[in-house]
């Protein structure tokens, strides 16, 4: 692994990625359910709460890249992964205040 690969900045990277797709996969997931009866889903698209965990569920994905980070020991990149999740938890937790609390 070269530098650019260790660095704070892919590590970054990685992080907003990884949230992204895990999101869109989990979605994925739930429209299948949704389509083959399993969970419910109206015309106007899933309620908060499935919302809430569909995206709670990709922040969740970063576990991925930081623990390949921590195996390289690629310390920074790992920081890297944790600041961009601990972020997507600020904003998820301050989006949905209201509804949690």
């Amino acid at each position: 692994m070269n530098g650019f690969y260790k660095s704070i900045w892919f590590g970054l990277i990685m992080g907003i990625f990884t949230t992204i797709v895990g999101s869109a996969i989990v979605m994925m997931i739930f429209e299948l359910l949704a389509k083959l009866g399993v969970i419910q889903y109206s015309s106007l698209g899933f309620s908060p709460t499935q919302e809430r965990t569909i995206y709670v569920l990709g922040i969740f994905m970063n576990i991925i890249p930081f623990q390949y980070f921590k195996k390289v020991k690629a310390e920074k990149a790992m920081n890297g992964v944790v600041i961009v999740t601990i972020l997507a938890v600020a904003v998820w937790i301050i989006y949905y205040y209201k509804s949690l609390f």
